[in-house]
């Protein structure tokens, strides 16, 4: 072991000799002044060595072959890469995107295009089951990931842009607006076309984000819960038309919600963890500890 002699500044000193006052104080630590900084340097090289993707104490070769990685895969998209960070680009492909899209629908539409498609799908509907999936991907993992960044002023104008919504789904079926295509559309149809992209993605990026589950998700869940059981005895127990259960049976509702929606958030991820005795968790666990472990006399630190 070779020693490191690293000089500091005076507010460095003084924050260091606070850091280790009040955690003998706390804690009842015995450590001094060189073991606190050595737990502090310890904690700050296995978190930046965890954004880089290196092990804890990686060795020449691991770090020289994590070298020539990363400058293969810098050479292989560095064209795309500058091209996306490239402002010009972006702004002049945006406008160019929107002027094939626009002159898409007008052909579509207005001509009559055939190759397009569009004039068969000429309602909302037909669009919103096109663009659910990408704007679920696209929005919701971030919403959930960022919520406690999102300020309270976005969060009524996207609770109110929901309202709206629903308002206009009952003007689209009472008044009733062909242009929509919601008549006709039951309550098992909106299932299939928001149940699956919303809760997969939602589900999925909240375990991703190790979010806690909070009273009022609770609530929300159990509330959710109550209303499908309500449809579910008036779709099948007293004939609602309107909710289109009638006729689909036991293996529909699989179809619809175990297969793509429980089973990979909920039941495979037990049963991995069944199989391979929670192998995942006390991997983590054994890392977490390999970073707390402070290493043994390897700095000394000068004022």
């Amino acid at each position: 072991m070779a020693d490191l002699t690293i000089t500091i500044d005076p507010d460095e000193l003084l924050g260091l000799r606070a850091i280790t006052e009040l955690s003998t104080r706390d804690e009842g630590t015995g450590d001094d002044l060189s073991g606190i900084a050595r737990t502090l340097l310890n904690d700050g090289l296995a978190a930046r060595l965890d954004e880089l993707g290196l092990p804890w104490a990686p060795s020449a070769e691991v770090v020289a072959s994590h070298k020539q990685a990363a400058a293969g895969s810098s050479a292989k998209g560095g064209l795309l890469h500058r091209l996306g960070t490239d402002v010009r680009v972006r702004t002049y492909g945006g406008t160019a995107l929107l002027v094939v899209v626009l002159v898409a629908l007008w052909g579509g539409y207005g001509l009559h295009w055939q190759w397009t498609g569009f004039a068969a799908n000429d309602q909302l509907w037909d669009w919103m089951h096109l663009l659910i999936l990408p704007v679920a991907l696209g929005t919701l993992p971030l919403w959930i990931q960022n919520s406690g960044y999102i300020s309270s002023a976005r969060r009524t104008v996207y609770l109110s842009v929901i309202v709206v919504f629903g308002i206009f789904v009952a003007v689209g079926y009472l008044a009733p607006w062909k242009w929509t295509g919601f008549q006709g559309n039951t309550l098992w149809d909106w299932f299939e076309l928001l149940l699956l992209p919303v809760g997969l993605v939602s589900l999925r990026a909240w375990s991703a984000a190790g979010r806690s589950v909070r009273p009022w998700h609770k609530a929300s869940f159990v509330a959710v819960l109550v209303g499908w059981l309500v449809t579910l005895i008036g779709g099948y127990g007293a004939n609602w038309h309107w909710t289109g259960f009638q006729g689909n049976t036991l293996w529909d509702w699989l179809q619809l919600l175990l297969v793509p929606l429980l089973f990979p958030t909920v039941l495979l991820p037990a049963m991995l963890k069944w199989i391979t005795g929670n192998a995942a968790a006390r991997a983590k666990e054994d890392a977490l500890k390999a970073r707390e472990t402070p290493p043994g006399p390897a700095s000394v630190v000068k004022a």
